[in-house]
């Protein structure tokens, strides 16, 4: 059994970080392509990191809201990037995510092992003494692909050295979750410049770490249907729809196996809700009056849904429930 506070804090740890390393990876992109690339196309990079993050850019309310394109045009790069990075009042960026991810992980410091926690403190103090100004005139890409190497190594740790219980099933549940929700708002974001010349395909597996084996299974010609359906389907890529459904509904049955004769808890039901969402579809249409955008907005939706049931059922669950001990 778990305690639900601790519980929560494994699942609130993972999420935050799934979207350090999400956002620290558009960031690394979208620097990459800012000496080389047309001021459209990244004007429209920006839009679609802000887009698909749900925040707005900084000076919206003079430029515009964050579907138009002056607010990215007239914005300048490095406002806009220590805006996602280093802005501990924008609840969207790495060092709020970063700091949050800490302070959950302390919640449960006794139930970490030394080596866990080091590789995620040593982390958060190295970004709190960095600064955008610090990096900008030489290498600012390096310290996004860093910060992303820093969550991939405090993932790797806690798969060596982590014990297969309740707690870590919350973590890969909040892992899961987030992931799930932060890929289709990519995949969004891309779609609506579906008709734009620039939209960006390639970006888009990038930003899943999927264009090498995308191009691996489908060649080098990029379709953006197949593009789409590939992250949406694929059962065995990391990043995809299908793969984070997958673990999400795995760890959730270990958490709560199904008991024959009770019905499901709403969290598994609305899992099976994602599952099925995915299951009766063979691609995601995101032609011109295609149903594909409907689609997606249903799946972030279910998203919410989930994480607000997991919540009532798990942590904050009636007090009856906590002297019979339905729930823990």
């Amino acid at each position: 059994m778990i305690l639900a506070r601790v519980a929560d804090s494994f699942y609130w740890m993972n999420r935050y970080l799934e979207r350090v390393a999400h956002t620290a990876r558009l960031l690394e992109l979208q620097l990459e392509r800012l000496p080389s690339s047309p001021a459209q196309e990244i004007a429209a990079g920006w839009r679609r990191i802000f887009h698909s993050l749900g925040t707005r850019p900084p000076g919206a309310e003079i430029y515009g809201g964050p579907e138009d394109e002056d607010a990215f045009f007239f914005a300048d790069g490095y406002t806009l990037t220590d805006y996602l990075s280093f802005e501990a009042a924008n609840a969207a960026s790495i060092i709020f995510c970063l700091t949050a991810a800490r302070e959950n992980a302390r919640q449960v410091r006794d139930s970490l092992s030394n080596a866990i926690w080091s590789s995620l403190n040593r982390e958060y103090l190295r970004l709190r003494a960095t600064s955008l100004v610090d990096v900008w005139e030489r290498e600012p890409v390096m310290l996004y692909r860093a910060i992303g190497e820093a969550v991939q190594l405090f993932d790797g740790v806690c798969a060596s050295a982590m014990r297969r219980d309740a707690g870590w099933h919350f973590m890969r549940v909040g892992r899961f979750i987030e992931r799930a929700q932060l890929i289709a708002a990519l995949i969004g974001a891309h779609a609506k410049d579906s008709a734009e010349e620039e939209n960006d395909w390639t970006g888009l597996l990038q930003g899943c770490h999927a264009f090498e084996t995308y191009c691996h299974l489908h060649g080098a010609q990029i379709s953006g249907a197949e593009v789409i359906n590939f992250l949406a389907y694929d059962p065995e890529f990391p990043y995809s729809l299908r793969f984070a459904v997958d673990r999400l509904r795995g760890s959730l049955e270990v958490i709560d196996p199904p008991v024959r004769g009770r019905s499901p808890a709403e969290p598994h039901d609305i899992a099976g809700r994602l599952d099925d969402l995915l299951s009766r579809q063979t691609a995601i249409d995101l032609t011109a009056g295609g149903r594909g955008e409907k689609e997606l907005t249903e799946f972030i939706d279910l998203g919410w849904k989930f994480h607000e049931a997991l919540e009532r059922t798990y942590v904050y669950y009636p007090t009856e429930a906590r002297v019979s001990g339905e729930r823990t």
